[in-house]
């Protein structure tokens, strides 16, 4: 059963891998099912965008909704920035601007907060947000990494007090060419049983150990049809960070080729019971908001250090407020909800 906390349960899980992984399918059954329970913001931060499909979203969120298009991206920071004295012009709001006690913060829990209503879909108590993909002017100049800029400002300034925000991530390792992989409580790594699978596997592992985030990283065996996939995927993976496995399932197989909404309470009981199992260590993890923003900081420092920053923003270190205290502002929420 999920913990209870001081500040409600507030919870954030990214679900990673390769492309074509499954992690996208996992990512929609696990919103889904929390959904029964929390309020969630599901995000869809995959250049290929299917999660809106999955969830049963049936019309697409407008190009103008996605949050890295450029007007959207200017309106999140606008806001986001407030009063935040520290950041002189929007120019210098950066990938790793951390929040400050005069910046407006996102609120996950309130069905009015702007930054959501505008930028969000909504179908009764799960919210979609969309990435969004290259403009035509962009391609072959410009990374998918640049378009998750504005989701790293998002995460840095959302309160996920009695909800939960499950993100679909872009497929490969760009989360660790940002903030990304400093944002979430838990990070589950879908796994084939294949061998270029448990490269993957390898790959995120000694990215994970060097950025200090091996401790959040899970791992989920996909697409599993027989014993031996098990046996595979068991040899390889520490049975510490093995959560389990989504099997070989008839329901997904039809869906995939019918399309439409997944339906999670049509799924097999074993596989039902992966997502009880995913939710269990995701609300084990006893988040330490504190400590979040403080590595926030870290990341920044060493974001703005970079020459090409300095000699064109100058000196950004300033936006950290060293006196900033996320953990109180999760407390205040609470107890101003009870």
């Amino acid at each position: 059963m999920p913990r209870s906390s001081a500040y409600g349960e507030a919870m954030r899980i990214a679900f990673v891998g390769k492309g074509g992984s499954g992690k996208t399918t996992l990512s929609a059954l696990f919103a889904q099912y929390m959904s029964k329970k929390y309020p969630v913001l599901a995000v869809d931060g995959d250049l290929n965008m299917h999660l809106g499909g999955l969830l049963g979203f049936e019309d697409e969120l407008p190009k103008e909704k996605h949050i890295s298009h450029p007007e959207a991206a200017k309106a999140i920071k606008t806001h986001l920035k407030g009063k935040n004295g520290r950041i002189k012009d929007l120019a210098q709001f950066r990938k790793t601007t951390p929040p400050t006690a005069e910046s407006n913060l996102i609120f996950l829990d309130d069905p009015a907060d702007p930054i959501l209503m505008q930028f969000s879909a909504v179908n009764t108590t799960l919210r979609l947000m969309v990435v969004g993909s290259y403009d035509s002017e962009e391609i072959g100049a410009s990374c998918y990494h640049n378009n998750l800029a504005i989701l790293e400002n998002i995460l840095s300034h959302l309160i996920d007090a009695r909800g939960v925000a499950v993100a679909d991530m872009v497929a490969g390792v760009d989360a660790f060419a940002n903030t990304l992989h400093a944002q979430f409580d838990l990070l589950v790594l879908a796994v084939e049983p294949t061998k270029r699978g448990l490269e993957v596997f390898e790959q995120y592992k000694k990215l994970a150990e060097e950025a200090g985030v091996y401790d959040s990283l899970y791992v989920v065996g996909n697409k599993v049809r027989l014993e031996a996939d098990e046996e595979f995927i068991k040899k390889y993976i520490p049975q510490e960070k093995l959560l389990g496995f989504l099997k070989e399932s008839e329901y997904l197989r039809r869906k995939d080729q019918e399309g439409g909404a997944l339906n999670v309470d049509m799924l097999e009981e074993e596989n039902r019971k992966l997502l009880q199992t995913i939710e269990s260590k995701l609300f084990s993890m006893q988040p330490d908001y504190q400590a979040r923003l403080e590595k926030l900081f870290d990341l920044h420092r060493r974001y703005v250090a970079q020459g090409f920053i300095k000699e064109r923003f100058g000196d950004l270190t300033n936006h950290i407020d060293p006196t900033f205290n996320l953990a109180i502002i999760y407390e205040k929420h609470a107890s101003k909800n009870n």
